[in-house]
Parts: C-alpha cells; structure tokens; sequence
C-alpha cells in the first residue's frame, strides 16, 4: 500500500503531443480483414481489440476522462495505451482501429471531437495517428506532483 502511494511523491515530467480528429475528418478508413471487438473495462475506459488464430494481436483503449486534456481547456473521448503485436507491425492496423473508435465516437456517439495522446518520441505512432487522419492539436509540456500540474507550457 505505501509502495503505491510512494509513486505519486515525486515528481512527473509530461512531455505528449495531443491530436484531435473532428467530424469533418472522419472518412471511410480502407477495410482490412480482421474484426474489431470493445468491452468496457470500467465506467471510464473501454478496450478496443483484434484477434488473430485466438490471440489479441492488437488493443488501444478510449478513455471518457483524462486530466491531461484539461490543461488545454478540452474534455472528452481520448485514445491511449495502444500496442500491436510485433510480428502485425506495419500493417495498418493501428490506423484502421484508432480510426473506427473515432469515426464511432463522432458519427454514432455524437461527440464533437476524439482526442489521442503520444509521446513526441513515438515515431511510429505519430506515422500512424497521422494516416488514421488524426490532426496535430497541440503540445503539452509540464510537471506533475500529486495532484497538482505546474511548469505548464503549450504549443
């Protein structure tokens, strides 16, 4: 228990790039052959995942509320924590995922707007988000103690 509260006494750096993607973006991704399954995971989070041969070769989950967002003055729907398998790299799954979340959350779900977060270091991410026809947002810089955010710089 004390190991747990230890971690949120020190200090955090953020360092993450912030897109967005709109209803104007949102087009029709190209198919691939694999089919996107979600669950919620709790009321917050849900789990978007493709399987392959009984295997999760890919999950990216959409979150209704992340603190993040607002130090830029926004809220909601925001995509993180995504993998794919290794040996699935390349194929455009990334894209084709993040890219049916969004294109759910604005066309089915009525939001105005879906966010994801990435560090400026994700290259491959970047490369991804960008072909998903995410837009870059902004930048964030800043630094976390506890609860409390400071240092905080945008662009």
């Amino acid at each position: 228990m004390i190991k747990k509260l230890l971690k949120y006494c020190k200090v955090i750096n953020i360092d993450v790039l912030i897109y967005v993607m709109r209803e104007e973006a949102v087009a029709d991704f190209p198919a691939l052959d694999y089919l996107i399954e979600q669950e919620a995971v709790s009321r917050n989070k849900k789990r978007f995942f493709i399987k392959a041969a009984n295997k999760v070769i890919h999950e990216s989950f959409l979150f209704e509320k992340l603190f993040v967002l607002r130090l830029i003055g926004k809220t909601g729907p925001t995509i993180g924590d995504c993998r794919t398998v290794e040996a699935f790299k390349g194929k455009s799954i990334y894209p084709y995922v993040i890219n049916h979340i969004a294109g759910v959350e604005i066309l089915n779900n009525h939001r105005k707007e879906v966010f994801i977060i990435v560090s400026p270091t994700n290259l491959s991410s970047i490369k991804g988000i960008e072909k998903a026809g995410f837009q870059l947002h902004t930048k964030v810089k800043a630094k976390r103690f506890l609860f409390f955010h400071f240092n905080i710089r945008k662009g």
